[in-house]
């Protein structure tokens, strides 16, 4: 499968109401978080790669919308 196949894949499995909200979800929990100060660097490591996970899901939904 290449890239483009893929991309169409990820946006038809997130497409429609309940895709918006599962991505409106993730969203939540990872690229709207804020971290403190005291946060340890174990967590801050955690919440980046889920970030980075994310945002790779959601560039692929809009590349494959496109």
């Amino acid at each position: 499968m290449d890239g483009d196949d893929l991309a169409k894949c990820f946006a038809r499995c997130f497409r429609g109401a309940d895709g918006e909200r599962a991505i409106a979800h993730l969203r939540a929990i990872t690229l709207d978080v804020a971290t403190g100060p005291d946060t340890q660097d174990a967590r801050l490591r955690h919440l980046e790669g889920q970030r980075f996970l994310v945002r790779n899901i959601i560039n692929l939904i809009e590349r494959g919308r496109k």
